[in-house]
């Protein structure tokens, strides 16, 4: 071989080994963003809680951390308060009553709290439920201790609580069950004060017009709160007030491992069992495929004879394949997914297959020019 077709020969195979490592990191970097999860709900958590004729849009608090039992983190006996929710301290507000949706770790809760530790007037309060999931659970009761004065009677889809507080602690409960498919409205009567058939309640120390409840107010994870009607009925329903309830759909996240069919587990931390699962599979492949076969050919034929005749033939044959084939597979609780368009994000195969042609037609054409 001689000394140019040699050189030749070494400059085509750099070049095409640096033509594969700009592949490859393509390909690569594809993969890392298949496997990358999805941001916890991502804006899905959307309730609208209706009440009178007026609509009001909640999102989740909680950021699914930590279940609804250590944010609430009910403590019978505390030197700062007994029988009474220490994880809501910085959010209590003195004889008012909230309502919100918040976020756990093992899904999402409905929660109520009502006043403040280290307040001394007290309060009474009934609520009547209906609408909820059967497959939830209520793993917050405030209170829970043995011969309570609270009332806590669940009946599949509806449940009946009275509180009664003498002063210097909460009371409240939580739902857990809001990612369940099972429903679409649960309607909240909550009685407060006169309202309630527990008024006045025996042990209250001093008069019963300072031992209520002054206020109602529905608090977001946006950190917005709105004053609730104490009077009226509440309706809490996932969606949006401008496109109507819902049925709860979680937001998708993708797995590495690519595969459909079933899960043993909890799937809104409320029940256990073997789950069928939504697992829409996207798949996109990008396989341009070309070949330059450049061949050199120097036939060196001195004149005299004998004629030797030195002929090699050099043929340079690369096959390049970029092939953008992770699978993405969107695992959800509910009905749906939200129509994502796979794992790499939308465009992604197209922009890959487009930069793997571009390079593969730049490299034959410099192997041309090589020739």
């Amino acid at each position: 071989m001689s000394g140019d077709a040699a050189r030749h020969r070494r400059d085509g195979v750099g070049v095409w080994s640096r033509i594969a490592s700009v592949v490859l990191a393509v390909v690569l970097v594809g993969s890392v963003l298949a496997v990358a999860p999805a941001t916890a709900q991502d804006g899905a958590d959307t309730f609208i809680v209706e009440q009178g004729g007026q609509c009001t849009e909640v999102t989740a608090l909680g950021d699914g951390s930590q279940s609804v039992e250590a944010f609430y983190d009910y403590e019978a006996l505390d030197d700062r308060a007994n029988y009474s929710s220490l994880g809501t301290i910085d959010m209590q507000i003195d004889q008012t009553s909230q309502l919100f949706v918040y976020r756990g770790s093992e899904g999402l809760s409905l929660v109520f709290l009502h006043d403040a530790i280290d307040e001394p007037n007290g309060f009474v309060a009934t609520a009547d439920l209906s609408g909820l999931p059967a497959d939830g659970e209520w793993p917050v009761e405030d209170d829970s201790y043995t011969n309570r004065d609270d009332v806590f009677e669940h009946d599949n889809d509806t449940s009946h609580i009275e509180w009664f507080s003498n002063g210097g602690r909460t009371d409240g409960a939580a739902f857990r069950g809001l990612g369940s498919s099972n429903y679409r409205t649960i309607t909240a009567d909550v009685q407060f004060n006169e309202e309630s058939n527990n008024y006045p309640f025996e042990e209250w120390d001093g008069a019963p017009e300072d031992n209520r409840i002054e206020r109602w107010i529905l608090r977001s994870g946006s950190g917005e709160t709105t004053e609730l009607d104490m009077s009226q009925p509440v309706e809490i329903s996932p969606g949006t007030c401008s496109g109507g309830v819902e049925t709860y759909t979680q937001t998708p996240t993708p797995t590495p491992n690519g595969t459909n069919g079933t899960t043993t587990g909890t799937t809104d931390g409320n029940t256990t069992g073997t789950v069928t699962t939504a697992t829409p599979t996207t798949t996109r492949t990008a396989t341009p495929t070309q070949t330059a076969t450049p061949t050199a050919t120097e036939t060196a034929t001195p004149t005299p004879t004998p004629s030797p005749t030195a002929t090699p033939t050099e043929t340079a044959t690369a096959t390049a394949t970029a092939t953008d084939a992770p699978t993405a597979t969107n695992a959800s609780t509910a009905t749906t997914d939200d129509g994502s368009s796979g794992a790499f994000g939308p465009g992604f195969g197209v922009v890959a297959a487009l930069v793997a042609a571009t390079l593969l037609l730049a490299a034959v054409g410099l192997v041309r020019r090589l020739d």
